[in-house]
């Protein structure tokens, strides 16, 4: 009965269509929503089951865009494919020059993505066809872009950040941070937060990018932070989860986890969520920091939490993907192909699970 429910894609099948003029609904930044969980609240099956299922044929970078028609993913092969959300076949696939270094965004009628060589540039593609509309030099791009009405906000592993214009991709500003970036810049109050690898946090301000606020953390900050009303949450490899002002980056409270933050933080329903060690997942009230709970799960992962109606997915490296509830008991699971690096999207009642192998799969 699954397999009738399949639908295998070719991944050499013809790319000749067009896509969508424009789509009302963006994918602005990393995982859909500042909070890292921008589905969260939607219901799903008590079991849901696939609906379809696509074999790219080559491996996957980053989480994928998500809108009410497509779905934009970045391969290993120097592609962007974009998907027909209803039944997973590839619209189109076009190459860029380089490798690509994270997963697209989307909004109007483009699609940005960003190359990870010393000479990296940022690409808008054109929705319908994918071809290219602008391109920017920004240099060696692995940190996920972000978006916000006409800026486009990109870090590089030499430390530049800018914000670009979506219109023409002109450059409005550029400001050299100390440390490489590979965690996604975060959006709040005006100012843009960045994490470097040299164990600091830079706020800068979003239109001008002059340096608010600089402070060191105790460990380095490796995957996005999560927005929490007026508060960045974010974990670093030392076990410390922080939540602090971002235009000041004054810390209002601080959490030992015992072991390093794998991944990114997700907020759901005042709720911080963050897994750490072997497969530790915190559970922090923001009203009540010092309350949080903590379930051993024993996985080895290296996606953050997904938090959902009715628990949080885990995404184990060996291709289990799980949902747990608040007792740690086990609601819901499959598995793709090995490795899994990226959390499972919730969407319109649809979870849209990806592997590095190149496998995608739609669960409803």
């Amino acid at each position: 009965m699954i397999a009738a429910l399949l639908c295998i894609v070719n991944a050499c099948a013809s790319t000749a269509r067009i896509g969508p003029a424009m789509q009302e609904r963006a994918w602005r930044t990393y995982l859909g929503a500042p909070e890292r969980a921008g589905a969260a609240r939607e219901s799903l099956s008590a079991d849901p089951q696939p609906v379809w299922r696509t074999d790219l044929g080559r491996g996957i970078i980053g989480a994928p865009a998500v809108t009410e028609d497509v779905v934009a993913i970045a391969q290993v092969d120097r592609q962007v494919a974009l998907l027909d959300r209803a039944t997973g076949e590839v619209i189109w696939r076009r190459r860029v020059p380089a490798n690509l270094g994270t997963g697209p965004l989307i909004s109007d009628d483009r699609i940005f993505a960003a190359t990870q060589t010393s000479d990296g540039r940022v690409y808008a593609l054109r929705l319908p066809s994918g071809r290219t509309a602008w391109s920017v030099a920004a240099g060696d791009v692995v940190a996920p872009l972000t978006l916000e009405g006409a800026g486009l906000y990109v870090a590089s592993s030499t430390g530049w950040v800018m914000r670009l214009g979506t219109g023409t991709g002109s450059r409005v500003w550029r400001t050299r941070v100390t440390g490489a970036v590979r965690a996604s810049p975060t959006l709040a109050g005006g100012a843009l937060v960045v994490a470097t690898a040299a164990d600091s946090l830079f706020a800068l301000d979003a239109q001008t990018g002059a340096v608010l606020a600089r402070r060191s953390t105790r460990g380095t900050v490796l995957a996005a932070p999560a927005l929490a009303d007026s508060l960045v949450i974010a974990g670093t490899s030392d076990g410390r989860l922080e939540a602090f002002e971002p235009r000041s980056l004054l810390v209002r409270w601080s959490l030992d986890l015992e072991g390093p933050v794998v991944g990114h933080v997700a907020v759901r329903e005042g709720t911080a969520f963050a897994l750490a060690g072997r497969g530790t997942l915190w559970a922090i009230p923001l009203a009540d920091p010092g309350a949080a709970r903590r379930l051993e799960l024993g996985v080895v992962t290296r996606a953050g939490p997904a938090p959902a109606a009715g628990g949080v997915f885990i995404a184990a490296v060996g291709g289990e993907i799980t949902l747990v509830d608040a007792a740690g008991v086990r609601r819901w699971g499959t598995r793709l192909d090995a490795p899994v690096t990226e959390p499972p999207i919730v969407d319109n009642r649809t979870i849209l699970a990806v592997s590095q192998k190149g496998e995608v799969v739609a669960y409803r």
